[in-house]
């Protein structure tokens, strides 16, 4: 089970990485020509999307869905991180 619950923990890491790296990418012109870059949009934006319908942009220039992504997944490595530290003590 502790095994099961650390990959978890690293997978969430790693996608967290992910949407940072997506993040950054937007800043890039011509991003959508890259293959790379059009690989890290096509594994976060479905689950980015879940909030940017959530939480609709309005009249903002920013998109803070991000922001909330990352934000929960830190919520879900936070209730790993305990019940990995319960089932190991």
């Amino acid at each position: 089970m502790e095994n099961i619950l650390y990959i978890i923990y690293k997978i969430i890491d790693l996608y967290s990485i992910i949407i940072l790296i997506s993040v950054l990418g937007s800043w890039v012109d011509g991003r959508n020509q890259s293959p790379f870059f059009r690989f890290i949009n096509k594994l976060t934006n479905p689950y980015l999307k879940l909030f940017r319908i959530i939480i609709p942009a309005g009249n903002m220039n920013i998109d803070i869905s991000p922001i909330i992504g990352i934000t929960v997944l830190n919520l879900l490595k936070s209730i790993i991180g305990r019940l990995y530290y319960f089932s190991v003590v």
